[in-house]
């Protein structure tokens, strides 16, 4: 999720401008909490790991309780809109994308470049396949929840003594010819399986 935050604040604006990122895990539509952010000042009101109310007051809060996609010009009337702001922000933005991904996360772009007229197609799209991705989060950790002490598929098994060799993802990739990223899935299924937490934990296992 880093990565991500990292290059949608270096890549998604127009202009080539570094934007400001955050992804946050919507807790009961109550509060949110920050699991990755890039573009912000360290000591600023967005950090990993902050924990902070969903209120319609804000951008956020509105964009979650709603459910809609929301562009905002910061210009004189966006603390008029949102008083919640003013204070907590020492950032000179030009405009701010809220986007709802599903129940359970929430991201927010803030740029230093206003709105343009294919910007909005832009996000419904970037909103989109942020869906798909962490609809595949959530699966993944949902199977990875209840599979501990269930056998092992072959190719998990193949996977298994692989990294037991010491190979990393993207070698074991080449090897049985599948994607990294598979591969990367399917290792959080065997330490599942497994009832380790990663790797070094394997040494453990008969």
């Amino acid at each position: 999720m880093e990565e991500l935050t990292r290059f949608l604040s270096i890549n998604n604006c127009p202009s080539g401008e570094l934007s400001s990122v955050y992804v946050a895990k919507v807790l009961d539509k109550k509060s949110l909490l920050v699991e990755a952010a890039h573009g912000y000042q360290s000591d600023g009101f967005i950090q990993v790991g902050k924990v902070f109310d969903v209120e319609m007051e804000r951008p956020s809060g509105r964009a979650i309780l709603e459910n809609q996609l929301l562009f905002d010009p910061v210009d004189a009337s966006y603390f008029e809109k949102y008083p919640a702001d003013p204070g907590k922000v020492t950032y000179q933005w030009s405009s701010k994308v809220s986007i709802p991904i599903n129940d359970n996360y929430f991201m927010q772009i803030s740029r230093y470049h206003p709105l343009e007229e294919n910007d909005e197609l832009y996000y419904q799209n970037l909103q989109s396949v942020l869906q798909i991705y962490f609809s595949k989060i959530g699966k993944v950790s949902h199977e990875a929840g209840d599979l501990y002490g269930k056998e092992l598929t072959q190719r998990q098994q193949d996977i298994y003594e692989l990294m037991k060799k010491g190979l990393t993802n993207e070698e074991i990739a080449i090897q049985i010819g599948f994607s990294s990223s598979l591969v990367k899935q399917e290792t959080m299924l065997v330490f599942s399986k497994l009832g380790v937490s990663g790797r070094k934990g394997l040494t453990d296992v008969s």
